[in-house]
């Protein structure tokens, strides 16, 4: 039986990681890539499996000689001469140990026939935390850790990577000092098996220190403060610390933020048993003028003027108001919130006036608002108390004659609002969901009684990997709406539905589905859209689409209508979010419409 025994810092992962080194030497100088040739010096043939293709024309002399424009002839032979080796070499870092390598070389020709072998998978793993750490039960599945598990193939790579990640784990858990102290890979190659071993001491648990906070000339350190999600004195977590630094990015006060635990001074003073947390911060201005302009098939042509002011009395209060000017809504709002507390909350106050004339129906309307608003990880939520004021005109049609309504109501609400992707601007993988509910009740400021419910859920889903539709994703959306009430008589429309628009349903006007009432379009008090779009990357920057919605907006289920809207588009990613222009075909109308938008809505 044949055994290669290898510490793998010296052994045989240092070979295949050593050819990867000496490859980006000899690509670059000083940073500069080095002269190309026009055409091959030579020619170059791999027959091998295409997993090693790629590797052995970037990580062997021969392959990377190839288009060199410097090259000499004289060299041929010498890089010919270590071609088996070094091909060998990556083999071995893959885990075959028992290759057949075959080179042939003629002038200007080179050729490599590779068959790898059997691959060598991991028999047993011999895994030790010594140290404080080695009773911690959070750590219990480290030995599930990917190049550490019996049963996977053997690659030295993983196995280095593995160790990484197994010290990483206990850092996260507040084990800054851990480190492996000693690690061996017996591999048997007869046998096409290794035996892991691997040794490592945990050091004692840190804790939090006390902030170290640069950057604040603004604003009150309260305002870093009050949102710590850990106390001095608390074991240290990565966990806690990413949150906190999250909190800080939100709040509105700073353009970038960091919070990192100063591990440099833990390693100058052996016997400390804290670490503190250094906070850079760069400030956003107190105020701000903000001008915007922009258009969409929704809204048409938008223009906007704002003004910011994020420490309003001197007392961090924040202001964000502007007068919003589109074609077919105009409204002027101002919000007042404060700062995140220790506990993730807020208050936020407000007003809105707003003017809409959307498919006939022309609306007025004023809100007053306050609530508390919160958020505990990737959920956000916000409990407000509404008072809506609302006047609607509605002219003379084949449904009936001209009105005009007043309407108001006292809003009791809460929404809720829950995020998991991979990216809030370029989605590719994950699901939001929005939900909210709300009532009034008749007699407290409010014409008619009404309980609302609505949700509106997202999943992007990316396809397989090594199938036709590996660079595809597709996007779900269902949208749903309730409002309980004995009419939609004298109900604020801002709770009631309609639907049409490039995010509803595409193929018809913005909001141009609902209930026909007199010459317009009103709201109904149901709600019901499914969508699927299937997305396919044609390169680093655009996709294709097809998409297909189905729905509609009703005052009642027994004359829920739906219809359907389906099409093509094209994605353009930006850093702004995906640009997306959509040719879509309403099936009711027997028409096509044009959308255009930018960004998703969650």
């Amino acid at each position: 039986m044949l055994l290669l025994t290898a510490v793998i810092a010296t052994g045989c992962a240092s070979s295949g990681s050593e050819s990867r080194a000496d490859s980006k030497d000899e690509e670059s100088v000083l940073g500069k890539p080095l002269p190309t040739g026009a055409k091959d010096n030579y020619a170059f043939d791999i027959d091998a499996p295409k997993a090693f293709v790629d590797d052995i024309k970037r990580h062997t002399l021969v392959g990377r000689w190839q288009r060199r424009a410097d090259f000499d002839p004289i060299q041929f032979l010498g890089l010919v001469a270590r071609l088996k080796e070094e091909v060998e070499s990556i083999l071995r870092a893959e885990g075959h140990y028992r290759p057949r390598v075959k080179v042939e070389s003629a002038d200007k020709r080179v050729s490599v026939a590779v068959e790898p072998g059997p691959r060598t998978t991991i028999a047993s793993v011999a895994f030790r935390i010594t140290g404080p750490g080695r009773s911690d039960a959070v750590l219990k599945d480290l030995r599930e850790i990917p190049g550490l598990a019996a049963g996977q193939p053997f690659r030295t790579s993983a196995w280095a990577s593995g160790k990484r990640e197994v010290v990483n784990q206990l850092n996260r858990r507040g084990y800054l000092r851990a480190e492996v102290t000693s690690s061996e890979a017996l591999v048997d190659v007869g046998a096409g098996s290794a035996a892991l071993d691997v040794a490592v001491e945990s050091g004692p648990r840190i804790a939090f220190g006390d902030l170290a906070i640069e950057g604040l000339e603004r604003y009150d350190r309260s305002i870093v403060e009050d949102v710590r999600t850990f106390a001095t004195g608390e074991p240290y977590s990565a966990d806690k610390l990413e949150q906190f630094q999250a909190r800080l990015r939100s709040a509105g006060y700073f353009s970038s933020v960091t919070a990192l635990p100063d591990l440099i001074a833990l390693q100058k003073d052996p016997t400390a048993d804290r670490v503190a947390i250094q906070v850079i911060a760069t400030e956003l201005v107190r105020q701000r003028v903000v001008l915007g302009a922009g258009f969409s098939t929704d809204d048409g042509a938008r223009g906007q003027v704002g003004f910011e002011h994020r420490d309003l009395f001197g007392t961090d209060l924040r202001l964000e108001s502007a007068l919003v000017v589109a074609t077919r809504r105009q409204r002027l709002f101002a919000n007042f919130r404060t700062p995140y507390d220790s506990h993730d909350r807020y208050i936020g106050f407000g007003q809105r006036i707003e003017r809409e004339d959307i498919e006939e129906l022309l609306t007025l309307r004023a809100n007053t608002y306050a609530g508390v608003g919160r958020r505990e990880g990737d959920i956000e939520s916000f409990t407000s108390l509404q008072h809506q004021i609302e006047r609607e005109q509605i002219p003379a049609g084949v449904e009936g004659p001209a009105e005009e309504n007043s309407n108001r109501a006292l809003v009791l609400g809460h929404a809720w609002n829950l995020r998991r992707l991979d990216s809030v601007v370029l989605p590719s993988r994950g699901y939001a969901i929005t939900a909210q509910i709300s009532g009034a009740r008749q007699g407290i400021l409010t014409d008619r009684s009404f309980a609302r419910f609505y949700t509106r859920m997202t999943r992007f889903q990316p396809l397989p990997r090594g199938t036709p539709f590996e660079r595809g994703m597709l996007v779900g959306v269902l949208e749903l709406g309730v409002v309980g009430a004995g009419s939609r008589d004298d109900v604020p429309s801002e709770n009631l539905f309609r639907a049409g628009g490039v995010q509803s349903l595409r193929g018809y006007a913005f909001q141009s589905l609902g209930v026909p009432r007199g010459g317009a379009i009103v709201g109904g008090r149901y709600l019901a859209i499914g969508s699927l779009e299937y997305q396919h990357r044609i390169g680093e920057s655009y996709s294709v689409a097809a998409f297909y919605d189905y729905g509609n907006a009703t005052d009642s289920w027994s004359g829920f209508d739906p219809v359907a809207g389906y099409g093509l588009g094209l994605r353009w990613r930006t850093p702004i979010g995906p640009v997306n222009l959509d040719v879509a075909y309403g099936q009711a109308e027997s028409r096509y419409r044009v959308h255009f938008s930018i960004g998703y809505l969650f």
